[in-house]
């Protein structure tokens, strides 16, 4: 496949209309629910918030994902993982 430059950077829809819909990389949907109709769109690539933009309180993230944010709360600003391997395809699970 032939690489082409589009002049600008990635950018992908944000905003309200953009919660609990599946996108691809490139911010175009996948979930068959039609276009994302919203005004705005941010690069992938953006400088971090200055010091003075960042909050110092506690505060929950939410992923959109309804699963994760019910069972396995993260807060903002931290580390965290979330693994999407099923229990049963434990490595330990595989008889031969």
């Amino acid at each position: 496949m032939r690489a082409e430059s589009l002049g600008c950077p990635i950018t992908v829809p944000v905003g309200n209309q953009t919660l609990g819909r599946v996108m691809n990389v490139i911010g175009e949907p996948v979930d068959r629910m039609g276009p994302i109709e919203t005004s705005q769109r941010y690069p992938i690539h953006r400088p971090a918030p200055s010091f003075e933009d960042q909050s110092t309180e506690l505060e929950m993230f939410e992923t959109g994902i309804k699963v994760v944010d019910l069972l396995e709360p993260y807060s903002k600003a931290g580390r965290s993982a979330c693994s999407a391997a099923p229990a049963w395809a434990r490595p330990s699970s595989f008889r031969n």
